[in-house]
Formats: C-alpha cells, structure tokens, sequence
C-alpha cells in the first residue's frame, strides 16, 4: 500500500456511507444545446471541489473546482481514482481556462482510463500543481457515466 492510503480507505468508507445515507448518485447528468454534462460536486462552492466532464461531438472538456477555482493555467491537473483494490492516478494539462480539453474523447486512451476509472472507483482526489486538493465521491457513477466515453 502507498503512503497515506489508510487515508483513501477512510475516505472511501466515509464517502461510501454518505452516498448511502443520502440514497444514491452524487452523480448528475444534463444534456442543453447539445452539451452533455456529467457533474459531481457543487459548483462555485467556496468549499469543497467539483468535477464536470461536458461531451460535445465526440470532444470532452474537463473541468474541475476546489473551493470555487479551476486550477492554475497551463499546469498539471491530477486526477486520482481510488478504491480498496488500490489507485491509479490520471495527469492531464490545462488550457488557458485552467480546463483540459480533448478533441476525441473516444481516441484518448488516457481519456478511456480515466473514464473507466470513474466507473469502477470509489473515490477521486482532485490535485492541483500548487498544492490544493480534494476528495470527491464516486457513488453513482457507474450507473451516470455510459460505458463509452462521453456515450
């Protein structure tokens, strides 16, 4: 086991739990002038983090919040998706926007991994090239997200 994953078993027990307690998907989907987006977390929340993957004509843009702000521009965007079995992590750089943009989403292998990590994980940890971070829930993600990318 890596350093610090008695901290992702706590997490993802106390994450699990919460998902329970609340009966269902943290997960949400919405489809708006042929936008699909896939979204975890509150948005603009001057706590806590979100995740949004918007699907538009086989392309996908990632965008992420901790405490109401994308990452810093043009820096590595980490995403780590965390079970029991153990975790995997998924680098990808930012724009301008502090998003990360994918022209083919079903082309990206790095895209794919990520994507079916979301699926089979407990847990994802956002991590910031400047030191920020934060735990997001996978529960409900599996049935959310089909299982092609940005299906």
């Amino acid at each position: 086991m890596r350093t610090g994953s008695w901290m992702i078993a706590g997490g993802v027990a106390m994450l699990s739990g919460a998902a329970s307690a609340a009966g269902g998907s943290l997960w949400h989907y919405s489809f708006q002038n042929g936008i699909g987006e896939y979204l975890t977390g509150e948005w603009d929340s001057p706590t806590g983090g979100a995740l949004n993957l918007s699907c538009k004509d086989g392309r996908v843009a990632i965008m992420t919040q901790i405490e109401g702000q994308a990452p810093p521009a043009g820096s590595r965007l980490v995403l780590v998706a965390s079970s029991r079995a153990g975790s995997r992590d998924h680098g990808f750089t930012t724009d301008a926007q502090g998003s990360v943009r994918i022209a083919d989403a079903a082309g990206s292998a790095a895209f794919r991994a990520l994507w079916a990590d979301l699926r089979a994980r407990d847990i994802v940890t956002l991590r910031y090239a400047d030191g920020r971070g934060v735990v997001l829930s996978l529960a409900g993600a599996q049935k959310t997200l089909p299982r092609a990318p940005c299906g």
